[in-house]
């Protein structure tokens, strides 16, 4: 009988132990499995909400955008950032994106690009303000008050309403970045000096051809006619009358005939103490 058990509990014990290591390789499978699964499935998923994907755009807020800012303007510059977010994560991405965003032409410093509410990205920034168009041949280049250029380039005199600066030298530099020398600096300072004045709508252009020689800027109207400013506001010289008399002199013009040119084409100099008309 003793005989009879022993062997009979032998085969018993053989299946036990094979059962507990099928049993423990199964474990480790599974274990496996789901390394896999979430190496696979999971965190991807995760790192596209957190960052964006192909598939899923990424909330991009710029909450600070000015009103002239459209969607128009807007979306180049977010299906651009978009492609950065879903290639990219964490801080490389955030300094990818700022980088990308100040070569735009569109803002003046970027000074925060960070992660909101776990699956969006905010942008604070300064904006470049449309000031001027830069004629280059049959091209008006858009320039911000810096004399930055602007990613906006149209047909002359196709563009928007705003003031042409005549004569500018030298290269046309990238977008973002300024032209050489302070001719457009200058044009730009004279510029928003008469901005205010009642009768800034009658100014077309601002001439700079002389600028190289003595400093000279030129109004030029509407009706085709010249004025000889002088130098920039903020370059004032003792030779001429201060800028205060120039723009009496412009507003006296402007009351009597209703236009700073008197009302015909000419020639008017107001950097003497006496303006001449010829």
């Amino acid at each position: 009988m003793s005989s009879r058990s022993s062997s009979s509990k032998a085969p018993e014990a053989s299946w036990r132990a094979t059962a507990e290591r099928i049993a423990g390789i199964g474990a480790w499978v599974g274990c496996a499995a789901v390394i896999v699964v979430l190496a696979t499935v999971v965190l991807p998923r995760l790192r596209g909400t957190a960052y964006g994907s192909t598939s899923a755009r990424t909330a991009i807020r710029f909450p600070n955008a000015p009103r002239w800012m459209t969607t128009a303007e807007m979306k180049p510059i977010e299906d651009a950032a978009q492609s950065i977010v879903a290639t990219g994560h964490g801080r490389d991405m955030l300094q990818t994106l700022q980088r990308y965003l100040e070569s735009t032409g569109w803002f003046e410093s970027v000074e925060q690009v960070r992660l909101v509410d776990h699956d969006g990205i905010e942008v604070i920034a300064a904006y470049a303000a449309p000031t001027a168009l830069v004629a280059d041949g049959g091209i008006d280049h858009l320039c911000d008050s810096r004399g930055h250029r602007m990613a906006r380039d149209y047909r002359a005199k196709d563009g928007p309403s705003l003031v042409r600066v005549l004569g500018v030298a030298g290269p046309t530099p990238a977008v973002a970045g300024a032209w050489t020398g302070t001719a457009l600096k200058d044009a730009i300072d004279l510029l928003q000096t008469i901005d205010a004045q009642p009768w800034r709508s009658q100014v077309a252009a601002i001439g700079v051809g002389r600028h190289a020689k003595d400093g000279s800027l030129e109004l030029v109207t509407t009706g085709g006619s010249t004025i000889v400013w002088g130098r920039a506001p903020s370059a004032a010289s003792p030779a001429e009358v201060p800028t205060g008399q120039k723009l009496e002199y412009l507003a006296f013009l402007y009351a009597k005939h209703g236009r700073i040119d008197h009302g015909h084409p000419t020639s008017i100099d107001v950097r003497v103490d006496c303006a001449s008309a010829r």
